[in-house]
């Protein structure tokens, strides 16, 4: 839903979105690679390894990687990243310090 809101909100004044577990279902608002097209802004999408659909969502938005959109797969952990919490801290701060 963050997706939707900010792909139809740009002058919302935030620099960046973090989505975690971000799937493509249906249309809009909770297609969120169609949302996450639309966004201009640094981008850094976050899934479980371990859940197959978020896995595959992940895997369709892989050729959006670039400048502005980074892709972390967290292994081994679930849809809500349960006991991979240490790993989900360490990848928005990289990614935060990379923003600055």
């Amino acid at each position: 839903m963050s997706s939707a809101f900010v792909s139809e909100n740009p002058k919302s004044g935030l620099s960046g979105l973090i989505v975690a577990g971000c799937r493509n279902n249906g249309g809009k608002p909770l297609a969120c690679d169609q949302n996450l097209r639309e966004i201009t802004l640094p981008i850094l999408d976050i899934w479980g390894g371990k859940n197959g659909k978020d896995s595959r969502a992940a895997s369709e938005r892989k050729k959006m990687v670039s400048s502005l959109y980074t892709q972390v797969e967290i292994s081994g952990a679930n849809h809500k990243i349960e006991g991979y919490e240490e790993g989900l801290v360490n990848a928005v701060v990289l990614w935060l310090r990379e923003q600055q």
